[in-house]
């Protein structure tokens, strides 16, 4: 079993490695913790969380520890806070959304934390645009990595302080936290951009 494990873990690293060559952004969001370490460790380039939240800040399965973020910290990569009132918690609106934001930015640096929603399905429903239910043929495997524990109940109101049409209330958030337009430029995308050109650096 153990040399099954480890052949596993070989080849997990070397399509990082191929990642890294051809270009392609490692983004650990749906990974398990040990995952998202490794992968954060052996990559030669830039390792996001593209759409998580701070671990310290909320139980939430999808969270990353200090110990996952400050590893794709030295990878020059980011952790992207998603607009999902079960994933950050606290009070479940807006400002708990902030508060994971500052809270990266603050013990990791604001070249490391950005916006990354995860609601693209949402946008397209409220635009009037169908988007396709697919049947859910088996558990969501996430539920497998550790006990629910701490259950949040999410309210519409909650939702919808985060939802589409408040994004423009993100940067204004920011501001209304003290951070400078430098920073603040990129959280709202130039720390994307950054690590995107980096991926393509030979």
């Amino acid at each position: 079993m153990s040399s099954h494990i480890e052949k596993c873990r070989e080849l997990a690293l070397s399509v990082i490695a191929e990642m890294n060559r051809i270009g392609i952004i490692p983004d650990v969001a749906h990974s398990g913790l040990r995952t998202s370490l490794e992968a954060a460790e052996c990559s030669k380039k830039p390792v996001v969380a593209s759409h998580t939240v701070a671990g310290a800040l909320s139980k939430h399965y999808r969270g990353k520890t200090d110990e996952v973020i400050r590893a794709i910290v030295k990878t020059g990569g980011y952790a992207g806070i998603c607009a999902i009132p079960h994933f950050y918690r606290g009070t479940g609106m807006i400002d708990s959304f902030l508060d994971h934001i500052v809270y990266v930015a603050e013990n990791f640096g604001a070249e490391h934390v950005a916006i990354g929603t995860d609601r693209s399905s949402q946008c397209f429903s409220e635009a009037g645009i169908v988007w396709p239910q697919m049947r859910r043929s088996r558990p969501i495997f996430e539920q497998f990595w550790t006990p629910a524990i701490d259950p949040f109940e999410t309210t519409e109101t909650m939702t919808d302080s985060v939802a589409w049409t408040n994004w423009p209330l993100f940067t204004v958030g920011l501001v209304q936290r003290g951070f400078s337009d430098d920073d603040i430029r990129k959280i709202i995308g130039g720390n994307v951009l950054r690590v995107a050109q980096a991926s393509l650096e030979e």
